[in-house]
């Protein structure tokens, strides 16, 4: 439920605090490595427990989140809202730690099981998903291949003498991988036509979502190493693929650490949101601006690397814009040069193995995770994510899911909240005093043209029931069917090239069945993925009043994206353009800080304050979702208050140990039970319907009771 810059951020947030702790973890921008406004971040080991020290912790509210940190009963709804409403869950999963969410997160991939291995179930979609499925399932098969359909690839690497060896090769129709540039579908602005977005790939991190956040140059020796091990966790199924062809521990380390020094070189020149945060308004925008060229301007940052020839391959040639990140696109051309040669064949390798490791014999990796105490998915587990991918079904998985699962009306439920909602944001920004006339209109001009991207893209998903793969009993491979439906897409995404844009870009690189809610400014659309749908947020005899606990906090939460420092920086049609004036971002300014402060005097963890400043966002989209449902709730006769928030609290119950709880303080989302308790206290409505008075724990002034948007903010 997160922008996907903001996604990366709290990411990085989140990985950074562990890893300075000692752990497995990663690292980034030394600007943003506080978790708390006291300072320091605390260490897992010390963080306190009602076991251990006979004490609840927590300020104003019980940090209830914390394993062991429960009390021996419910608090009052009007003391503390969440751990009264998820009292019982949270109870019951203190042995285990949990988040309800997540718990739920299982039904996808079991629903598509159930789905495949139902022969009553026909349509020529399904039939090609269940031979891809049953492929990917036949372990023994797998094993016997082994590496067998790989590695005359990666032998024609190893046999590569010159730079120009390796272009031709990388060129060549018979080698069919790319791996060294992602073509993405893009918008630069509605108005115009689909583009394609450039991006160098990287091997120890996705630079669509992360970016070079984990590549900065850090001020401590401590952070320099945080982010060293943070790059190591990135890279340990790369270590695992290297151990499959057959080096021991000692040897890869050997080239792992060469390979992440060399990539570091353009890498760090990778854009990501986090850097934007904190910056100047309109930053942001005028980079967005700058990374719009021509496909000229675009080759002459790339006279080495053949840029145009590997797009022409990828059939993303015929963009007449193109989005690139000029200043890592020209250091990483600077490191395509003979002296260079045996790091690229070894990254080339890395990223062959990389890309197949989905649909070769996991035996190898398997047992080496199991070596070291580490999960290893069982063979569900494996033929469900084979399928389940970019370039090979994920789309057939989403729509399989939508019509066998949510049902026919799920979509239309959801829009028609979601259009509620939206109607909610006109009245609450019509009636904002502290925005001018100027930017109120560029505001409503956004809602008006806000795209909801609900349980499917704009437009609907490509057509796979033309597409033939071949059985094993007719010589087929999940190799050799892999590679089938990975040119199928590239020959579906190239079509899209040129034609007028629309707002599904984002679905074309992020998966529908990733489990995940989301606002793109890019193209100012809600996107609502398939893969967030479980029954837990959807199903289809819940009430309204559950569905806007569940989800419609969720799509109310993404709407205020779009408003917020980074989404006001694009205007209704996705082009880089501020909407605010230089007045109104100030007064804007000024009612978040307040909201900044707010965070920042709560203490979750005795001396260790909440990093308001860190996040502001997504507090403030939590805020104003959760304001907007109020207006719906009360618009509606005889709405159950108490019924609403006992799905709130049920949908966001979560038990953390302490290393997790830890992660959490450092993420740009609050701590859920302060996504509850806080937005509820600033909501009149709440106080009225639970009977909160002055003295009870969930009590807040009139006064100091903060609003952005509406005619009280």
């Amino acid at each position: 439920m997160r922008d996907r810059r903001r996604k990366s951020l709290a990411t990085f947030m989140s990985l950074l605090l562990v890893a300075t702790l000692g752990l497995v973890g990663c690292g980034g921008d030394a600007s943003n490595s506080s978790s708390s406004s006291a300072g320091t971040n605390p260490d897992a080991s010390s963080v306190p427990t009602a076991a251990a020290t006979g004490e609840l912790v927590g300020k104003p509210w019980v940090s209830s989140m914390l394993q062991g940190n429960l009390p021996t009963q419910a608090p009052e709804a009007k003391d503390d809202l969440y751990t009264h409403y998820a009292y019982d869950w949270l109870n019951e999963h203190q042995a285990q730690p949990a988040g309800n969410m997540l718990a739920h997160s299982s039904e996808f991939p079991t629903a598509i099981a159930g789905i495949v291995n139902d022969e009553s179930k026909s349509n020529p979609e399904l039939d090609q998903l269940r031979i891809f499925y049953r492929q990917a399932l036949d372990a023994e098969t797998l094993k016997k291949t082994g590496l067998s359909e790989v590695q005359p690839y990666l032998d024609r690497i190893d046999a590569v003498k010159s730079l120009d060896e390796l272009n031709a090769l990388l060129l060549a129709d018979d080698f069919p991988f790319s791996p060294f540039i992602l073509a993405n579908l893009a918008t630069y602005d509605l108005r115009q036509s689909m583009c394609v977005a450039i991006f160098p790939n990287l091997l120890f991190a996705d630079p669509y979502l992360q970016g070079g956040m984990f590549y900065q140059d850090a001020d401590t020796p401590e952070m320099q190493q945080a982010m060293q091990n943070g790059l190591l966790m990135q890279g340990q199924y790369i270590m695992l693929d290297f151990m499959a062809l057959g080096m021991n521990k000692d040897e890869v380390n050997a080239k792992i650490q060469p390979l992440m020094d060399f990539e570091k070189t353009y890498a760090k020149y990778a854009e990501y949101g986090g850097k934007y945060l904190k910056s100047e308004f309109g930053t942001a925008a005028k980079a967005t601006k700058e990374s719009a060229l021509t496909p000229e301007e675009m080759t002459a940052l790339s006279p080495n690397f053949p840029l145009t020839e590997t797009l022409a391959k990828l059939k993303k040639d015929n963009s007449s814009l193109y989005i690139v990140q000029a200043e890592c696109l020209k250091a990483f051309n600077d490191c395509w040069t003979n002296d260079n040669l045996e790091s690229l064949k070894l990254i080339t390798k890395a990223k062959v193995l990389q890309e197949t490791r989905p649909y070769r014999d996991p035996s190898g990796v398997n047992a080496q995770l199991e070596s070291v105490g580490a999960p290893v998915p069982d063979s569900a587990t494996f033929a469900y994510n084979a399928c389940n991918n970019l370039d090979t079904l994920s789309q057939v998985v989403a729509k399989t899911y939508v019509s066998d699962v949510l049902g026919p009306d799920a979509k239309s439920r959801m829009e028609s909240m979601a259009n509620d909602l939206l109607s909610e944001y006109r009245d609450l920004i019509s009636k904002t005093t502290w925005v001018g006339d100027e930017s109120k209109a560029n505001l409503l001009e956004k809602l008006d043209h806000m795209t909801l991207n609900i349980l499917e893209p704009e437009g609907g998903y490509f057509d796979y029931s033309d597409i033939k793969l071949k059985t094993t009993e007719d010589g087929g491979t999940l190799m050799s069917n892999y590679l089938t439906l990975k040119q199928y897409r590239i020959d579906r995404e190239s079509e899209e090239v040129g034609q007028p844009a629309r707002a599904v870009a984002s679905w074309f690189s992020i998966g529908p069945t990733v489990m995940n809610a989301f606002y793109d400014s890019s193209n100012n659309s809600i996107n609502l993925n398939p893969g967030y749908m479980s029954s837990l947020i959807y199903n289809a005899d819940m009430s309204d009043t559950d569905l806007l606990a569940s989800l419609g906090f969720t799509i109310a939460h993404e709407i205020s994206h779009g408003f917020d420092f980074l989404g006001s920086q694009c205007n209704a049609y996705g082009e880089a353009s501020p909407i605010f004036t230089d007045e109104d971002v100030e007064a804007f300014t000024q009612r978040t800080t307040k909201l900044v402060d707010y965070f920042s005097a709560i203490e979750p963890l005795p001396g260790v304050t909440c990093d308001g400043q860190n996040l502001i966002a997504e507090a403030g989209a939590d805020l104003s979702g959760m304001q907007a449902a109020m207006l719906l709730a009360k618009k509606t006769d005889g709405f159950d208050y108490d019924q609403f928030c006992t799905k709130f609290g049920n949908t966001w119950a979560q038990v953390a140990d302490q290393n997790t709880f830890v992660t959490l303080l450092a993420d740009t989302h609050p701590l859920n039970n302060l996504r509850m308790n806080v937005c509820s206290q600033m909501c009149d409505e709440m106080y009225d319907a639970l009977g909160v008075k002055e003295g009870d724990g969930m009590y807040l002034p009139p006064e100091q009771r903060i609003n952005i948007w509406g005619e009280k903010a």
